[in-house]
């Protein structure tokens, strides 16, 4: 053995001048025999890799080596013996840096002058090393292959961490960006309400002739067409708002209801504020089946998607347009709600860009009614949200169907697999 109290790093002093200008690889050798330590360095003697030389550090005994490893947190490659100060000091050590200092980087090469103490399968089963050589058999290629290999092998592992911290500092700064415009539009869309309530109101007031006349007969056309326009602007806004609510910062307020229940709440709320007739069938009812379609989410939500798909459908289409509203239950709990319309339909090259946010060119649900295409947005937010997905079927001329499908939505009742209109 020799004594502990030696020094406990000898550095390499062969160094060139080249070496000096870039960061050499480090490499401690760990071992109570003090030939094994002359004998690595001699076989490494003008070891290069990627152009970066070693610079060799020495510890007797795995408490000098903890101290080494301890003070250098960028030591590449560890060649270890196992029989030290004690018959598996070498094998302590292993745990040490793995497990107490969670250092997952360094490459740990075991070599052994007696494999009877720490037998290969075992010790690559149980110990997270990188490689087990015999010394008996170490040969000054073998070693520089083995060093070769474990200093590819810290490299990637290196090479990928950096590339990951580069990435999560991207993800930060997107997802602050983000927060950014999101807290900017919101607060643009609410700054604009007080403004244009205030414009609305009073353009209705003169076109109403609640005060009187308003003499010219032109005024009062024009009031009409400030109001108009005033709740055309004021979709617009309500659009912006209701994308930026739709995102992850608003939580869900789960809930089991009747959707039987909301979407007639719905039919009667649109009948009212927009003298629109949707086509619905109630569906019959079995004996002995329940007379409900309950469902687990968030009741506002799924209000405000049902309302931005019939919009968009009543909005974008003719006049004479139909528009259908289904649901339908499976036999593995899924819920699909459905609104269908035999409008003009969606050419194919569209379909795959519908849902992203700001997609004007081309989009059918941005017609000369105006619009900035959000409905389908928030509404794909919405129902991810919920886990669930969006899905629009639709050829030109044929109508389109926009798919909402929560996943164990609700429970069973009558047939499992039938379509059923809703009213």
């Amino acid at each position: 053995m020799v004594n502990q109290e030696r020094v406990q790093i000898i550095e390499d002093s062969g160094r060139t001048v080249a070496a000096l200008m870039t960061t050499p690889w480090l490499l401690l050798i760990v071992d109570d025999d003090e030939s094994v330590h002359s004998a690595t360095r001699f076989a490494l003697q003008g070891f290069t890799f990627e152009g970066r030389e070693l610079r060799i550090l020495s510890a007797y005994s795995a408490s000098q080596a903890r101290q080494v490893i301890a003070s250098e947190d960028d030591i590449a490659v560890v060649l270890l013996d196992v029989v030290m100060e004690s018959v598996h000091g070498g094998l302590d050590l292993v745990r040490w840096i793995r497990d107490d200092l969670s250092n997952n980087h360094v490459r740990i090469v075991l070599r052994t002058g007696q494999p009877g103490f720490a037998p290969e399968m075992q010790v690559v089963r149980d110990y997270d090393i990188n490689d087990y050589k015999e010394k008996g058999e170490m040969t000054a290629a073998k070693l520089a292959t083995s060093v070769y290999a474990a200093l590819r092998s810290f490299r990637d592992i290196v090479r990928l961490e950096v590339q990951a911290e580069r990435l999560h500092h991207a993800l930060a700064a997107a997802e602050a960006a983000n927060r950014a415009k999101t807290d900017f539009i919101t607060h643009m869309s609410h700054e604009f309400r007080t403004p244009l309530n205030g414009i609305l109101g009073l353009s209705e007031m003169i076109a109403a002739e609640i005060l009187g006349p308003v003499g010219n007969p032109k005024y009062k056309e024009y009031a009409w067409d400030i109001v108009s326009s005033g709740k055309r602007l004021q979709v617009l806004l309500e659009g912006v708002l209701e994308l930026t609510e739709s995102g992850d910062d608003k939580p869900l307020d789960f809930d089991t209801f009747d959707l039987r229940s909301l979407i007639g709440e719905f039919l009667a709320s649109k009948g009212r504020d927009e003298g629109v007739m949707l086509e619905t069938t109630l569906p019959g009812v079995r004996t002995g089946h329940r007379n409900d379609w309950t469902l687990h989410a968030d009741r506002r939500a799924v209000r405000t998607m049902l309302t931005n798909l019939v919009s968009n459908a009543l909005n974008h289409n003719p006049p004479n347009c139909r528009v259908r509203i289904t649901a339908r239950q499976f036999r593995d709990g899924r819920f699909t709600l459905s609104v269908i319309d035999d409008g003009i339909g969606i050419d194919p090259e569209v379909l795959g860009r519908l849902g992203d946010p700001f997609n004007l060119d081309g989009n059918p649900y941005v017609s000369g009614q105006g619009g900035l295409g959000l409905g389908l947005v928030a509404t794909k937010k919405l129902i991810e949200r919920h886990g669930g997905s969006m899905s629009v079927e639709s050829a030109p001329g044929r109508g389109t169907t926009v798919r909402l499908t929560f996943p164990n939505g609700g429970s069973h009742c009558g047939h499992p697999t039938a379509d059923r209109l809703l009213a």
